[in-house]
């Protein structure tokens, strides 16, 4: 039988912070590792997969898991895996030792499972990264560096852990732990340079909860965001984007923004897709102005370049806050059709009350772009 979900959000918080805290350690020395596909990836990736699967398969072993990351790198260097597995140790038995400042006398949570061997890894790094969500059941949906160049960098990045069941999201957590908000805005030079960022946490039906982590090790007290208020006009809105993107059509999203007002385009410029999220929610996001349009470059058919775990999470914690996410058809997004998000085309992230005005102007302005195209 699966474990109440307060308890089972609560494991999964202290899961996303121990891998929070293996990436804080390696921020400094990160070393890109080339993939096939030519992204970079680092010790930090693995390693926080790594984390994150010896938490989740000791604690929900019936689950299904999906992930970014697999083996395969590993298997084919010695030296490399064996100094993910050490990083991986390491930060486990660091937070192990302060285990006790997160206790919670209700819900008793034991001290999380960690990796035996360095073949384990390697298993649970594949487990993961070979998993592929379906329609039906309950699987995990977990990436351990959101926005790996803009880590490189010293900048922002996300950890994203989200519950899946039957293709929609019931529970998510996502630490950004470079994040700072004293300057009251998301960006990517607002570091936090003494604690361990932000968390955001959520429950399907129970609103979303913000906590500050003042130290590498501590979850601390949390605070429900409130509902979104509504804006003022469209000309309010903000544009969260990200200008470097070469998979959606910036013109026409930029076009949208000249039409209403909302400038200047973008009024937010992130890498990371979950930072962007985080934009739209907290800070000045919390005033409800902030919107997020995604266009894919190609035709409608084309297969989806969205990853599910670039979405699951912060998606259902926008929408508890009170937006509202679509695809460009008015679709639900469904994160139970691959490891892509290959039932839907796009992405419209508004608050409920403008939602559908920003969504009809922007299919207008597709349609008018694919009428002289």
């Amino acid at each position: 039988m699966p474990l109440p979900l307060p308890f089972t959000k609560y494991v999964a918080e202290l899961t996303v912070l121990r891998a929070a805290l293996l990436t804080r350690r390696v921020l400094s020395s990160a070393t890109e590792i080339p993939k096939d596909d030519a992204t970079p990836v680092t010790i930090a990736d693995l390693g926080a997969q790594a984390l994150i699967m010896a938490s989740l398969r000791g604690a929900f072993p019936a689950d299904g898991y999906v992930g970014e990351e697999n083996a395969e790198v590993l298997r084919n260097n010695e030296h490399l895996s064996a100094l993910v597995f050490r990083h991986a140790i390491d930060a486990n038995s660091d937070f192990a030792r302060h285990e006790s400042v997160n206790t919670d006398e209700d819900l008793a949570v034991t001290s999380l499972p960690g990796l035996g061997t360095r073949e384990e890894m390697l298993a649970l790094l594949d487990l993961a990264g070979r998993g592929q969500p379906g329609p039906r059941g309950r699987f995990w949906v977990m990436d351990p560096v959101d926005g790996t160049a803009t880590f490189l960098k010293g900048q922002q990045y996300a950890i994203s852990l989200a519950l899946i069941e039957d293709g929609k999201e019931v529970l998510s957590v996502v630490c950004y732990p470079n994040l700072s908000l004293e300057d009251g805005f998301v960006a990517e030079t607002s570091v936090d340079r003494r604690g361990c960022g932000v968390m955001l946490s959520a429950l399907r039906g129970e609103g979303t909860e913000y906590r500050k982590l003042s130290t590498e090790y501590y979850l601390g007290p949390g605070r429900k965001l409130e509902p979104f208020p509504p804006p003022v006009g469209l000309s309010d809105l903000r544009f969260v984007d990200c200008l470097a993107s070469t998979s959606c059509r910036l013109d026409i999203t930029e076009g949208l923004a000249k039409q209403i007002g909302a400038l200047p385009y973008p009024g937010i410029d992130l890498w990371s897709s979950h930072v962007r999220y985080a934009a739209l929610m907290i800070g000045e996001g919390e005033e409800g102005k902030h919107i997020m349009v995604r266009v894919p470059v190609g035709a409608r058919a084309d297969p989806s370049r969205s990853y599910v775990w670039d979405h699951a999470g912060s998606q259902l914690m926008y929408t508890e806050m009170g937006g509202k996410i679509t695809d460009l058809d008015g679709k639900d997004i469904d994160f139970g059709a691959g490891r892509t998000l290959a039932a839907n085309w796009g992405v419209v992230a508004a608050p409920e009350s403008v939602h559908d005005e920003v969504l009809r102007l922007v299919r207008e302005r597709i349609d008018e772009d694919f009428k002289q195209s």
